[in-house]
């Protein structure tokens, strides 16, 4: 409270004449502070809202004891504390949402590790099986390890979506030429188009240097370019890739039936699939969106018409190096600097 009642003086003292303009942007900054606050020392919305009204009954006092509340400052009052009420819950609300989908989150991330020992348990025992029998017995482990490398990369992609939903995963980004970063995230895209018959352009400077975190660019633009060769069926799929100056655009335009309105307002969302009947989990474009937004981009989906959708990615150009890391050759297999392993290929919508 005593921030607002300063701000408040400070204006009136240094400009009295901008009251709406200036006092409205600067509760409003101060509104927002408070409502996460609140968030974090455990109020509900009714304690924050009280507060505003216990502002306001201060705020009436002094004024009437100055004897100047009937020279029209009331309905200026009023409108500031509508701003700041509006952007103080606003603020409660989104940190609230935050914090609970966070605590969510780390306790979905521990439970799918949890899968990992049996799994990995029982794929040691099928390769141990494997070697112990006949070549022509052996044949029959081959659904076996298929299915267990499936239920491996759900629990990656599901590992993957929790981290990046706890906000566990920080964006590193380094000097990386587009080449390094672009060839791994299409070469599943590319073997899905060979077997259906696809189309695949692709229109991007290989040699261009650019500034950004190469795990999590790979794992969006992999799931992003996946998914449009999974669900394209016919046609052809296109991806390009520009410097606009201040940022860096990936286009992805596929062929495919296309999507409906309903179904882009959610698509990015866990688990999210749409009225495809195709098999997935719906996890490859809720990765690719928390990879996209923990780099500070945007990620976007139009389908325009009957049939065809496209995926659009907008990644900043940092100004300058935030880790003093730079990228560099990476050897074959190898993953570039960072703590976060890629998404496994391809998840669906």
């Amino acid at each position: 409270m005593p921030a607002y009642l300063r701000a408040l003086a400070n204006l009136l003292r240094n400009d009295p004449d901008n009251l709406n303009g200036g006092g409205g942007r600067t509760w409003s900054a101060i509104a927002r502070e408070h409502g996460i606050t609140r968030v974090r020392i455990g109020f509900d919305i009714g304690q924050l809202v009280h507060e505003f009204v216990v502002l306001r009954h201060v705020i009436r006092d002094v004024l009437q004891e100055l004897e100047i509340w009937d020279h029209g400052p009331e309905s200026v009052l009023a409108d500031l504390l509508d701003g700041a009420i509006a952007a103080a819950v606003q603020a409660y609300v989104d940190a609230r949402d935050y914090q609970a989908r966070r605590r969510q989150a780390q306790e979905m991330a521990f439970v799918t590790h949890e899968f990992r020992n049996p799994l990995s348990a029982a794929i040691l025992s099928s390769d141990q099986l494997r070697r112990k029998l006949p070549a022509e017995q052996a044949t029959l482990l081959d659904t076996i390890d298929r299915n267990l490398r499936k239920l491996n990369q759900l629990i990656d992609s599901m590992l993957m979506t929790q981290r990046l939903e706890a906000g566990e995963v920080e964006s590193r980004p380094v000097e990386v030429k587009l080449g390094q970063v672009m060839e791994g995230a299409l070469e599943a895209a590319r073997q899905v188009a060979a077997q259906k018959g696809l189309e695949l352009r692709v229109d991007f400077d290989p040699d261009l240097t650019v500034m950004l975190d190469p795990v999590l660019t790979h794992s969006a633009i992999q799931n992003i370019v996946d998914n449009a060769a999974k669900y394209t069926d016919v046609g052809h799929v296109e991806v390009s890739v520009r410097d606009l100056g201040q940022e860096i655009s990936v286009d992805v335009r596929d062929t495919c039936a296309g999507i409906s309105e309903e179904e882009l307002r959610t698509i990015f969302e866990p688990f999210r699939r749409g009225h495809t009947k195709k098999a997935g989990t719906g996890l490859g474009l809720a990765i690719a969106r928390r990879a996209v937004e923990a780099q500070g981009g945007t990620i976007g989906a139009e389908s325009p018409g009957d049939s065809g959708c496209h995926f659009s990615i907008r990644l900043p150009k940092p100004s300058r190096k935030t880790g003093g890391e730079t990228g560099g050759d990476l050897p074959p297999g190898a993953d570039p600097p960072h703590h976060a392993t890629p998404a496994p290929t391809p998840t669906p919508r």
